[in-house]
């Protein structure tokens, strides 16, 4: 084994670090990652002419371990994500708010209505065409409850 990794240093440092990320995959806490990294660092200063492998073991050491230091809070962010609290009450369509029908809404069938960039079923007391803009007047579940705009006029048209 010693006489394969002689050998083959570069193939060794790039097999382990294939090894310590799939390792990553299995294990909680996301820091086999930057050993994995450390060993592609000397996989690439193993193919710098006559490199000993203690200098190839102390640039493994001081990369990993710089790279956990320095990259580990942001790949964790990017990798892992973050909690976050739900409002359970769905009131992130304010009510009052105008939107616009996109499909037909004929009582007592649904139809539907854009609102921030999606799509959204939409009920009303009146039948409602495709192009108008209608306002927001409750919302139960994933359900909109609208009513139609009214139009004002001004004097003298």
């Amino acid at each position: 084994m010693l006489s394969i990794i002689a050998a083959h240093p570069v193939l060794f440092w790039f097999l382990f670090g294939i090894f310590c990320l799939v390792l990553e995959l299995v294990m909680p806490g996301f820091f086999i990652f930057f050993f994995g990294l450390g060993a592609w660092c000397a996989a690439l200063a193993g193919l710098v002419p006559h490199i000993s492998m203690s200098a190839q073991i102390l640039i493994f050491l001081v990369a990993s371990i710089a790279l956990l230091i320095l990259l580990r809070a942001k790949f964790q962010k990017l990798f892992i994500g973050g909690a976050r609290d739900v409002d359970t009450n769905d009131d992130f369509v304010p009510q009052g708010d105008l939107v616009e029908v996109v499909e037909d809404i004929v009582p007592p069938a649904a139809g539907k209505v854009k609102y921030g960039g999606s799509f959204w079923r939409a009920v009303s007391a009146r039948p409602v065409a495709s192009g108008e803009r209608v306002r927001v007047v409750a919302k139960n579940n994933l359900i909109l409850t609208v009513e139609a705009v009214q139009v004002e006029t001004t004097e003298g048209e």
